[in-house]
């Protein structure tokens, strides 16, 4: 289901704590969900600012939504930001990124009115995350022989920032514009698989830290996504060692052992490329100069932004920019 407006809050708590049973309605729409539970919402709403010379009802309010018990959630933005707040974390989820929310959990959401906003958060129907699961890791005679069971235990996925790939993001503007039932369920597991693969990915690079605990593993994994949140939102300005241990609540050294063992490449590589992607997305849609861009994503100089840019993808910025 399309939302294009927020649904009243009080409204929205109130069939969380009823698990929308029985025929609720929702934007002049009556839902009869096959079973209780959260139904397959794409929440796509403008805000503030949004069409130059334009005002909207929201323009120069904040929005704030607080505490909402939600479904498996990914929660972002196609332009503007999103202050997105789990437990005593809190993340700034930019255009290019998603916020993964697990089920049951208690999110708020902080959305500025003074700039332009187009929230994209998807939120997965009831049980639809762990179908979509036993779809892909039950042997077929299985499938066969049994509907679907609701596991003892959901999978978890790490509360983290995800970048939207290419894929993620054609998937998610389709989404916005879909307007049919059947296309939906069919667009939205193919976005949770995207999703689904590199929180796999992620499991596997930190199954090799295999001298721990997996306990131990699983908190040291924790903490290092920590960082990594902190550099996806920070990634434009300068990082220390000591800066991004501090996030990640682990010493210095100890902290770059397990950053590369556990992400694949050293703190400067991963923040290098993070840096190199922003550039290419502002060298193919603005007219920036690759000074401005150079000092837009970080980099101290044109001179060290070039020669980082030709390394990774084998032409100059003002090369590719041609």
């Amino acid at each position: 289901m399309l939302l294009t407006e927020f649904p009243d809050l009080a409204w929205l708590k109130r069939q969380i704590s009823l698990r929308f049973q029985g025929r609720v309605e929702l934007d002049g729409r009556v839902l009869n969900n096959p079973v209780p539970g959260w139904p397959s919402v794409l929440l796509n709403v403008k805000t503030g600012a949004y069409h130059y010379g334009a005002t909207l009802p929201t323009c120069g309010i904040d929005i704030y939504r607080d505490n909402i018990k939600g479904p498996f959630s990914l929660l972002g933005n196609r332009e503007g930001s999103t202050m997105v707040r789990v437990g005593n974390r809190q993340v700034n989820a930019g255009r290019d990124y998603f916020f993964i929310t697990n089920p049951g959990q208690e999110y708020s959401l902080t959305i500025s009115g003074k700039i332009r906003t187009e929230t994209s958060n998807v939120h997965f129907g009831e049980n639809f995350a762990d179908q979509i699961i036993q779809s892909q890791t039950l042997s077929a005679e299985k499938l066969l022989d049994n509907d679907f069971q609701r596991p003892l235990q959901q999978f978890a996925f790490h509360n983290r920032l995800i970048p939207k790939t290419k894929k993620v993001d054609e998937l998610v503007g389709v989404l916005c514009d879909n307007r049919d039932e059947l296309r939906e369920e069919e667009l939205l597991s193919q976005l949770f698989l995207e999703v689904f693969r590199d929180e796999l990915n992620l499991r596997r690079s930190a199954a090799e830290l295999t001298s721990v605990k997996k306990a131990t593993r699983d908190e040291l994994l924790k903490r290092i996504l920590l960082s990594v949140d902190y550099i996806h939102e920070f990634y434009h300005v300068s990082l220390s060692l000591d800066e991004l241990a501090k996030a990640s609540a682990l010493s210095k050294f100890h902290f770059l052992r397990l950053f590369r063992a556990t992400i694949g490449v050293t703190p400067h590589q991963f923040i290098t490329r993070i840096r190199i992607s922003k550039a290419v997305t502002l060298l193919k849609t603005t007219q920036q100069g690759v000074k401005h861009i150079a000092h837009a994503v970080g980099f101290p100089d044109s001179s060290s932004f070039s020669r980082a840019f030709r390394n990774q993808l084998g032409v100059y910025p003002s090369q590719f920019k041609a």
